[in-house]
């Protein structure tokens, strides 16, 4: 079998909806039957403090190399993230999604998108114009709707 593929994932914004995020990351994809990709968790930041980066790379059990940051600018700026997880305030999906794209990074933002369509369709572009992936998230949850509720 050849090498896996490694993607490397940042998370911009730590809260409980990362976290569920995260956790899933642990679940091994041959489950799935997929057995050329591993996923990982490089890059964590926080806007409240380097400790909550910090303290949310450990409990999701990320790498030791793992690095933390209380500026987003840093994390999109690391080299080691491929793909950032975007779990902010709905009202800052935007910018902080825009702010990953005009970094070269490919992007997975939490629902919804955007808070309108032409913000949308500025993301759309500058994804096409970089070659980037550029995809909304949606967790489903244990009654198959897309409705508040976290497990673990």
């Amino acid at each position: 079998m050849s090498e896996k593929f490694r993607l490397r994932w940042g998370i911009l914004a730590t809260g409980n909806i990362a976290r569920v995020f995260a956790r899933d990351l642990w679940v091994d994809p041959t489950t799935r039957g997929v057995e050329d990709i591993e996923h990982v968790v490089v890059g964590a930041a926080s806007s409240s403090s380097i400790i909550k980066a910090q303290e949310f790379l450990t409990e999701v059990r990320a790498p030791k190399h793992a690095k933390a940051y209380n500026d987003y600018s840093q994390l999109v700026a690391d080299p080691d993230v491929d793909i950032v997880y975007i779990s902010s305030p709905n009202s800052h999906h935007f910018r902080h999604a825009m702010l990953c794209l005009e970094a070269g990074k490919n992007v997975l933002c939490e629902k919804p998108f955007t808070i309108n369509a032409a913000q949308l369709q500025k993301l759309v572009a500058v994804a096409k114009e970089k070659g980037l992936f550029l995809m909304e998230g949606v967790r489903a949850c244990p009654c198959n709707t897309t409705c508040a509720v976290e497990t673990d």
